[in-house]
């Protein structure tokens, strides 16, 4: 199994797409990839800081300083205990058998959001666009906060 299937590394765009919690995370001006799960990789291209972003959760861990995405990728991403922990590859397996393979832009996402009640069982999960499911939830937790 290919550490791809989890994630995807992109050409970064601009972290307004996280929605208002850029404003808690004003350093981190780059989305450099995502999960299968939706999870958010930013970067701070003045330090050099990488933090994995976790939406339904609104937060977010730092897991340091890296010369380039390709180190983050190999140190982070595809070490076994954060691939294990955090991407969840027999979860992301089971899903794909269940709901099938991701398109472009697409996420596996549990409905109901877990912060909603959701359980996050293989079969309460569907397909999603990753830019549409960031702006809902973070439209939905902004108005919880």
């Amino acid at each position: 199994m290919k550490d791809k299937e989890y994630y995807k590394i992109i050409e970064p765009v601009s972290s307004d797409a996280i929605g208002h919690w850029v404003k808690d995370y004003p350093r981190y001006e780059k989305i450099i990839g995502y999960s299968s799960l939706g999870l958010i990789f930013l970067f701070s291209p003045s330090q050099s800081d990488y933090i994995v972003y976790y939406p339904f959760s609104a937060a977010a861990k730092s897991y340091g300083t890296f010369d380039s995405i390709s180190e983050f990728e190999k140190e982070i991403l595809q070490d076994e205990d954060f691939s294990e922990y955090v991407l969840k590859p027999d979860h992301v397996q089971k899903l794909m058998k269940a709901v099938g393979s991701l398109s472009e832009d697409e996420v596996y996402i549990p409905q109901p959001y877990p912060f909603l009640g959701g359980n996050e069982s293989i079969d309460s999960y569907d397909k999603g666009n990753i830019w549409v499911m960031l702006d809902l939830v973070s439209q939905l937790l902004a108005d919880n906060a």
